[in-house]
């Protein structure tokens, strides 16, 4: 009797509609099972695949004297069931194909490090130092109780504890406990930043266990790491960015998620465009891991997944240092416009505090949100505000490198004062960002130390790692920067926060922009508000009844929650709905609009009644590509699984009808 041949469907780091089957070789027969890797031949390509079906049947849509045979069999550890189970999660919520997930797990970089001899994959090995671990004050340990209690009846918890309460060291005592059980911590930090001024103090605890992980680190780096979780039965400690996620955990019994509300948990591009805090919820789920998140301003996600009982609130509301909050000063720059006490972007209120912190020894952080010199350059005569030719955007001034740079695209020119349109020698800077900042303070204060840190500044690690430390050691003593100095540093001697600028926070075009204010201001406050010596925060604003500020203020209180939340319900905002972006975008914008066309019946062919779109967005072409969006309102009910199952397979077949040529991407949960 002729023996039957073996068949083996395997998935790609590729966008594909279906998984593929190969032949089983002889040879390979008792050696592969479900998770195993493979070489695959694709396209005339070599190709890593994981085996996740193994059939005596061959597929029915192929003829068997066209079904290639597995190439090899990799010397890899097997992908786990569980592993598999959560990336299917992943995509089914993410409306994504699962080889899209393999790619985000194993980069192409990652996956050419495996036919590469490798160095001493091992360092020597140091165990645990809990006696390292901070101890918990009072309070600390009755809410480290709490939330041990709540573990052991199965619950996950939100802790909220206020800026400067020790959050981080409550982690360290319920991290030593899933270690002490013999099981895995997943650490989630929102910036990269963050993760390299915890590891000195993760080290010092957990020794060798501890692996740090983000998306930086060489595929060499990457390769070590999985090596060590993968080859090893001791529990780990694994402190990174969202990316982290998808990591092959042992035993994984315990994730923390800190900064649970920041928005840099959203994956944007390319898909999965995940939330690593949802991710997070979804994957201890699925395996029964203890969870905590943490914030100092929960999202209104988290916020209402403790009113139907998903999380279990936990407040932490004393610090622990007995500090009192930075006092909050409002200054109004329209009164003090017409008073004429401003110079430049600055208040002279702010000067002069800037000038008394740093004559009495202290430190100062100046924010602004805005990078470059100035957001634009335009002309005085006609108006033209200079725009990049690919992108529907102005574009940014960089007076270091005298450049005009767009913040979208590689796209970047010499600033020239001749007007590209009326030939006058009138284009000028307008606005101030980062850099101007910089440059003001240090012509105002010609014998302070100041220094910028953003994304313009900070172009290494060990740049970051110098005006981190300058600045911890009081070699600096103005700070400028963005949205990079808000995330969980701690310095000794700053004593100022100021917010240049406040009223772009509010004037985002997102539904979220006062939330997301909010939090942000609250952790600058938070920056300057850790020591006994008392601080302050000045805020400039052209909108000083805002609702933020009178929060942040203490005019309202900022817990009450419910008049915020009654708006996104009556609205069909999120957590009430679920929200999906879809943008298209073409190089042909005839072709892109009969594709929106198409795509706005068939929508409404599924029977998704709220929703809006076409519509162009306020850049309507990035990159020589044009794009045009829609946003759907999905209520959260029993139909919503199949419902977005529907509209997936809906943007696949326009994907085929239109070759390619119009992408097609979705974004479940925009705006996280």
């Amino acid at each position: 009797m002729e023996k039957k041949r073996l068949y083996a469907k395997v998935l790609l780091p590729l966008k594909m509609s279906k998984e593929l089957s190969y032949s089983i070789p002889d040879e390979y027969e008792g050696r592969i099972i479900v998770g195993s890797w493979a070489q695959v031949k694709l396209q005339g390509k070599s190709r890593y695949a994981i085996v996740i079906e193994i059939s005596e049947h061959p597929p029915t849509d192929v003829a068997p004297s066209k079904i290639r045979a597995l190439e090899s069999l990799p010397d890899m550890p097997p992908v786990t069931s569980v592993r598999l189970e959560f990336w299917r999660a992943l995509a089914d919520y993410y409306m994504c194909s699962v080889g899209e997930v393999f790619k985000a797990a194993y980069s192409t970089a990652f996956l050419k490090q495996q036919e590469v001899r490798s160095r001493k994959l091992n360092k020597d090995i140091k165990d645990p130092d809990f006696r390292a671990i901070p101890s918990l004050s009072p309070m600390q340990q009755e809410v480290c109780d709490t939330i041990r209690l709540h573990f052991a009846e199965g619950r996950r918890v939100l802790l909220r504890g206020v800026t400067g309460s020790g959050k981080t060291e409550i982690y360290f005592h319920l991290m030593r406990d899933a270690i002490e059980s013999g099981g895995s911590v997943l650490f989630l930090i929102p910036e990269i930043a963050v993760s390299r001024q915890l590891t000195s103090r993760l080290e010092k605890v957990f020794g060798s266990a501890l692996l740090p992980y983000h998306s930086k680190q060489t595929a060499a780096v990457k390769k070590r790491i999985y090596h060590r979780l993968t080859n090893s039965e001791r529990p780990y400690v694994v402190l990174g960015t969202r990316s982290a996620l998808l990591l092959p955990l042992p035993n994984l019994s315990l994730i923390v998620v800190d900064e649970e509300h920041d928005a840099s948990y959203k994956q944007s591009d390319p898909a999965p465009r995940y939330n690593g805090r949802d991710g997070a919820l979804m994957l201890s789920s699925q395996i029964g891991a203890n969870l905590v998140l943490g914030s100092a301003t929960p999202s209104f996600e988290s916020l209402y997944n403790v009113s139907i009982g998903k999380l279990s609130q936990v407040d932490l509301l004393e610090k622990y240092h007995k500090t009192e909050d930075a006092q909050v000063e409002i200054v109004d720059m329209v009164s003090a416009r017409r008073l004429r006490n401003v110079k430049g972007p600055f208040s002279i209120r702010l000067l002069n505090e800037i000038g008394r912190v740093v004559t009495g020894g202290g430190q100062v952080m100046v924010f602004r949100s805005r990078r470059a010199y100035a957001p634009y350059a335009q002309c005085t005569e006609c108006g033209t505000v200079v725009k990049c030719p690919s992108c529907d955007v102005a574009l940014s001034y960089h007076k270091f490198d005298n450049m005009l740079k767009c913040h979208y695209c590689a796209y970047q020119i010499p600033f020239e004062p001749t007007c590209p349109r009326c030939a006058s020698p009138s284009i000028v800077d307008r606005g101030a960002g980062t850099e101007k900042i910089e440059e003001l303070l240090r012509e105002y204060y010609p014998d302070y130390v100041i220094e910028r840190f953003d994304s313009d500044t900070i172009s290494g690690k060990s740049e970051e790692q110098r005006i981190l430390r300058s600045f911890a050691e009081g070699k600096i003593d103005v700070l400028v920067g963005t949205q990079m100095i808000t995330k969980g540093f701690d310095f000794d001697r700053l004593s100022l926060v100021a917010v240049v600028g406040c009223d772009s926070l509010f004037s985002v075009q997102d539904f979220r922009a006062d939330e997301r204010a909010l939090q942000l201001l609250w952790q600058l406050r938070g920056r300057a508000g850790r020591r006994e010596d008392g601080a302050r925060m000045i805020i400039q604003t052209e909108q000083k009844e805002h609702p933020v500020l009178k929060a942040l203020i203490g005019e309202s209180d900022p817990d009450d929650l419910s008049a915020a939340l009654e708006e996104r319900k009556r609205f069909g905002y999120p957590p009430f709905v679920r929200l999906v972006g879809i943008t298209l975008k073409d190089k042909n914008e005839k072709r892109m609009w009969s594709c929106a066309y198409d795509l706005s019946d068939a929508i409404r062919g599924i029977g998704i009644k709220e929703f809006n779109g076409p519509v162009v967005p306020p850049i309507a072409k990035m990159g020589n590509y044009y794009q045009v969006q829609f946003q759907l309102r999905l209520s959260r009910n029993s139909s919503l699984t199949r419902i977005k199952k529907a509209l997936y397979l809906e943007t696949e077949l326009l994907i085929r009808k239109y070759n390619g040529m119009t992408s097609i991407n979705i974004d479940v949960d925009p705006f996280q």
